[in-house]
């Protein structure tokens, strides 16, 4: 028992140091006080969207309050069957249509969606940026001057962000935070953010600033054409090719409500993790072990020690439970959670696992569906595209 205790607290003591660390340090943080330069070259943000009518107006309108002053909005309507691309010329962006039909063979959804954005966008003028934002992110009026000034004075052709994570129903405050929190986690910035270090790259595909010519070398989003992580893929792709990259911490700067539901949470995110660990198995299984040896077996530590009548033990594991919640009510604090929900800690890791298991069992059986498209999906991130079934 004293040794289980332990080794928890060994764990949670790591990672209030790892928190402590990277506040102090800060240098991967990026917030709207942050210097922005005046001659910035244009920025073309292009938004890919399938039937987002709940979310594109408001998008664009945060965009519109930009201090930016050199920049326009292109989306890419893949196929809407909703009043997106209604909106989104109300609002005044420029809209470029898509079939919205079956997916050329070897193609993802997104990917496609703006490759032929890119398409339809046509020759850049040289210098020009991209902008690759999703149509739930809601930017900060600094956000594109001061990302776009990170840019150009880090020398990278490639920015992308981890920005502040709205969440309104039940489930997503419970989920969401242990989600985020393996990722996070499990992706070390100053490793991300090395050049020597090109295996540790990870990137977040609601907000991707990149340079045009170097996009283009780096082979656009044909380069990542099966991937379902079209973001770490790309991302992947500039490393290859020699181009720095740079990811940030940017809660101030952009927030995004990814899911709704749990519905949308589940198919959102087994879509996602097991095409985040390169498709192995062995990943998932052993870190579910972790995730419930460090998330939930403390919370039953006391309950064996009241049965074994061990009051030693019970202490230990008081303590660790205290330690527990006392990071989690620090951590939550300083991204902006409720803090409440770190009660239920053991049910959101214990969710957490589910998916896990989950996001291998549909990828490998072929019934990994989003935006009213199904994927089979194996080992080679080889992808066929068929209808999903309703």
């Amino acid at each position: 028992m004293l040794i289980t205790c332990a080794l928890i607290a060994m764990f949670w003591f790591s990672v209030a140091v790892k928190v402590g660390r990277s506040r102090a340090e800060d240098r991967w943080r990026l917030g709207p006080e942050a210097p922005s330069r005046p001659d910035l070259p244009h920025l073309v943000v292009v938004i890919p969207a399938r039937n987002e009518a709940a979310n594109i107006g408001l998008c664009i309108a945060a965009l519109r309050r930009s201090d930016h002053t050199n920049f326009e909005i292109v989306v890419y309507d893949d196929g809407s069957t909703d009043d997106t691309a209604t909106i989104a010329l109300t609002a005044g962006a420029r809209v470029f249509f898509g079939g919205g039909g079956p997916l050329p063979p070897g193609w993802k959804g997104k990917p496609w969606a703006l490759h032929r954005a890119m398409q339809a966008v046509g020759a850049l003028p040289d210098g020009t940026w991209l902008l690759f934002l999703d149509a739930d992110v809601r930017v900060h009026p600094a956000a594109l001057s001061r990302a776009h000034t990170r840019a150009l004075a880090d020398g990278v052709a490639f920015l992308s962000g981890f920005g502040k994570l709205e969440m309104g129903s039940f489930w997503e405050k419970v989920i969401q935070p242990s989600v985020g929190g393996l990722i996070i986690a499990g992706n070390d910035l100053d490793k991300v953010n090395d050049p020597a270090r090109s295996a540790a790259v990870i990137a977040n595909g609601q907000f991707i600033l990149v340079r045009a010519d170097a996009y283009r070398l780096a082979g656009g989003h044909a380069a990542v054409a099966a991937d379902i992580l079209d973001d770490v893929g790309l991302a992947r792709a500039f490393v290859a090719k020699g181009l720095p990259i740079r990811v940030l911490f940017m809660r101030e700067l952009f927030s995004c409500r990814m899911y709704t539901s749990l519905r949308e949470l589940w198919l959102g995110w087994t879509k996602n993790l097991y095409a985040g660990m390169r498709y192995s198995t062995v990943v998932p299984i052993l870190l579910s072990g972790f995730v419930l040896f460090e998330f939930v077996v403390p919370y039953f530590l006391p309950v064996v020690a009241l049965l074994q009548r061990d009051w030693t033990g019970l202490v230990a594991s008081l303590a660790v439970i205290l330690l527990i919640q006392a990071v989690r009510f620090w951590m939550d604090g300083i991204f902006g959670q409720d803090r409440r929900f770190g009660l239920l800690q053991p049910l959101g890791a214990t969710m957490l696992v589910g998916l896990l298991l989950d996001s291998v069992r549909r990828s490998r059986m072929g019934q990994v569906t989003w935006k009213g498209r199904s994927y089979s999906v194996g080992s080679s991130d080889e992808t066929l595209e068929r209808p999903a079934q309703r």
